[in-house]
């Protein structure tokens, strides 16, 4: 291995955003199958033997489901809490933005800690700390207490919050050269049928106890499973890392970490035109999440448990097409059409369930459609887009982009709510169509700029995916070997700092309007 770069074999693009050089002068490339995971930090798990890949997805798709049903059967109790707790609709979207302020920030801390130290052990305090959330609010259920509620929701956001970007961050660097979709297509199926099973279950479970908090105890119950199964995570990837790691080449590899913060400011315009993507969708699809079994209640006079049912099928798509969407982006790229398609199901969905009495299936059905093409197609392209070393902290910022977003929406679509007569849902929906259309312009801005800029790279079939992901996965690991960051003869860009400036600001916003409506 070359113990400096010769710039002369580098090479950029004009936006500098991927860099290449001649590997094959500049270095004698170690064969894929053959690279022990240790060399080149996290940039060389993608090179890692499948037997290993493996066992990292299945024990990591485990993470977060106690997680997902926690938060859905929250959602689903709606009327319940309102009654028991005796608020109103503004301070249930306090309750409900407990869990999406506290991961306007702790995401991207925990998106830069996997980037920089790992993530094996670290995963057990966060489900430590989604039990601990789970078990409060059973309590503050059981004792009727609203300030208790809302601790609960914090300290449960903490950790559902950093549980899902580490999950993410850790699929993405292990897939990231091929496969990728379909990793990440599994672990949204997994964790859509989490969620569908909280809203399905929680009103007949508290109807079958004749408790409205065993929903809750249940969700405990289902955090704990969670635990057991990222014990068992640990333990493995410990004894696979003592196989092929050596306590040398860990102390080697501590003292060359090549992550450096403010390489934040050199990421390609490309992630952050993502970024804005998902504040605004992801927005829409979570605030959406924590009213729909009360809409299909108020705009289609259904019962609770009825209406959990029909509500539940919001979340029946992802678990069968996001795996199969994933193979079809392995296979045929796409992804900004997907996301395009996403957008246009969620304005149909939006409309059909706002203004008609067509069954609401058929409208919980096309948001299911939307959920189920739009999350996947962002998460992946920004595995393509990021380096390796970066991926954790790109991640980071998209959580909580989502929850800066959702912590605003659920807010102001409790105000609309308790401000439109009878408390309908029709201001809401009206504002959620808006909201999509406005995606779908920016979406069809994306797909224009990644092909001019990035060679269509984010729609590219699956041949010529391959060869430029693993161009760009060893030039990032060629860098990595010398302790150089993979930004580190890219200058940051201006309009970078415009970029975090907004994002910050929006931030604050989610904050102030927290604090300003909880103490009212």
């Amino acid at each position: 291995m070359a113990d400096a770069i010769d710039s002369k074999k580098l090479e950029y693009n004009d936006d500098k955003s991927v860099v290449r050089y001649d590997i094959h002068e500049a270095n004698e490339a170690i064969p894929e199958d053959k690279e022990p995971a240790s060399h080149g930090g996290d940039t060389a798990l993608a090179n890692a033997p499948w037997q290993y890949k493996l066992i990292a997805l299945v024990t990591a798709l485990m993470f977060p489901i106690g997680s997902h049903f926690s938060g859905s059967a929250l959602s689903a109790m709606k009327k319940s809490i309102k009654d028991h707790l005796n608020i109103d609709n503004t301070s249930y979207g306090v309750l409900s933005a407990g869990v999406s302020i506290i991961n306007t920030i702790f995401p991207i801390a925990g998106g830069m800690f996997i980037d920089m130290f790992g993530s094996v052990w670290g995963t057990l305090v966060v489900n430590f700390m989604i039990i601990l959330g789970s078990l409060l609010t059973a309590l503050a259920a059981k004792f009727e207490s609203y300030p208790l509620m809302i601790v609960a929701r914090v300290v449960f956001g903490i950790g559902s919050g950093l549980i899902v970007t580490i999950q993410e961050s850790l699929l993405s660097k292990w897939f990231r050269t091929q496969h990728l979709s379909f990793a990440i297509g599994l672990q949204l199926s997994i964790s859509r049928l989490s969620t569908f099973l909280g809203t399905l279950a929680a009103n007949p479970v508290a109807n079958a106890t004749g408790d409205w908090v065993w929903a809750f105890w249940l969700s405990f119950i289902l955090c704990a499973f969670s635990i057991a199964m990222n014990l068992i995570y640990a333990l493995v990837v410990k004894h696979l890392r003592g196989q092929v790691v050596t306590k040398e080449e860990v102390k080697a590899l501590k003292a060359k970490r090549t992550f450096h913060w403010r390489s934040v400011f050199k990421f390609p315009i490309h992630y952050w035109h993502i970024i804005l993507i998902e504040f605004i969708f992801a927005a829409v699809w979570s605030s959406f999440q924590t009213i729909s079994t009360e809409l299909v209640q108020v705009h289609f006079g259904t019962d609770a448990v009825l209406a959990g049912y029909k509500a539940s099928a919001s979340q029946v798509v992802p678990i069968v097409a996001t795996p199969l969407l994933g193979l079809f982006m392995d296979i045929f790229g796409c992804r900004v059409i997907i996301l395009l398609i996403s957008a246009i199901f969620l304005i149909l969905s939006s409309g059909l369930l706002g203004w008609t009495y067509v069954d609401a299936v058929v409208g919980m059905v096309f948001y299911s459609i939307s959920l189920a093409f739009g999350p996947i197609a962002m998460i992946t392209s920004i595995g393509m887009i990021l380096p390796s070393d970066y991926i954790g902290t790109g991640l980071g910022i998209y959580k909580s982009s989502n929850n800066v977003g959702t912590t605003i929406l659920d807010i102001v679509v409790g105000v609309i709510q308790d401000n439109s007569h009878n408390q309908a849902y029709t201001g809401v929906m009206l504002l959620f169509i808006v909201l999509a259309g406005i995606g779908f312009v920016l979406i069809a801005g994306l797909w224009l700029s990644q092909r001019f800029q990035l060679g269509n790279l984010l729609e590219a079939s699956r041949k010529i995916r391959l060869e430029r992901m693993k161009e760009i996965n060893n030039n990032e690991l060629f860098f990595t070997k010398q302790g150089l960051d993979s930004y580190h003869e890219v200058e940051a860009k201006p309009l970078n700092y415009v970029y975090v400036g907004s994002f910050i600001a929006c931030l604050i916003v989610a904050w102030v309007l927290f604090f300003v409506y909880a103490i009212a």
